[in-house]
């Protein structure tokens, strides 16, 4: 992934075109302000098929929570309306390619909003969010904490066992076993340092199924907060 970061100035938010091996797509930011220059930097991550992207965003850094740090929310390609969002997602590699350039505009701007005065930094996220949390903190592993909300470190779960299953090309269900190699991260998530990740799972969530992703973090010795809640209920 190849892509520059514009000048940051008072406009709150940002398009970035980027480059990858499927060619240019087109993502976006925005950035609100802490009123220090030293607070410390929140990176945030929509979930799949989020429209507005920001909406679960807003929902979350209200009230008080918009004083205490920089906050970042980063819109992955493909999620500037409807319209591009089934063409966007229509291959493996399309999908690929999303969640490289939202995990690499998240580490740019992080690092950008560091080199302004701020310090530390979390990287959070919802769902499909939570989950590039989880891949930003394996490949890269540069910020002081991780959140990943409604989400776990096996997304091929997710599309191979449950109902998302039904959405799947046949091409793709062929071919399961490439899927399960892309997207189970639970074997990188055990040999690396947990110390940092912080999840909240719902314990009624059909999506990210609760007891199967409570045990992904309990295999990695990551303790986990849970809400009587499900999916779309846990995320607004």
């Amino acid at each position: 992934v190849r892509l520059t970061l514009p000048a940051l100035t008072a406009l709150r938010h940002y398009t970035v075109p980027a480059h990858t091996l499927i060619g240019e797509v087109v993502a976006g930011f925005q950035v609100r302000w802490g009123p220090q220059p030293h607070l410390p930097v929140i990176v945030y991550h929509h979930g799949i098929a989020e429209m507005p992207y920001d909406k679960s965003f807003r929902g979350i850094f209200r009230g008080a929570l918009r004083t205490q740090a920089h906050l970042v929310a980063i819109r992955a390609p493909f999620h500037r309306h409807w319209l591009e969002l089934l063409p966007g997602l229509g291959s493996m590699q399309h999908f690929l390619a999303m969640c490289a350039v939202a995990v690499h505009l998240g580490e740019t701007v992080r690092r950008a909003l560091l080199a302004r005065g701020a310090r530390g930094s979390l990287v959070v996220g919802t769902s499909l969010g939570g989950f590039l949390a989880l891949v930003h903190h394996l490949m890269l592993g540069t910020a002081d904490g991780y959140v990943p909300l409604l989400a776990g470190p096996d997304l091929a779960h997710v599309m191979l066992g449950t109902h998302y299953r039904h959405f799947l090309a046949s091409q793709a269900l062929a071919h399961s076993p490439r899927l399960q190699a892309l997207l189970d991260l639970r074997q990188a998530l055990q040999e690396s340092d947990t110390r940092r990740i912080l999840p909240l799972l719902a314990q009624y969530d059909r999506d990210m199924v609760y007891d199967h992703h409570a045990a992904c973090y309990a295999a990695s010795g990551i303790p986990v907060v849970t809400i009587a809640r499900g999916h779309l209920t846990g995320a607004f």
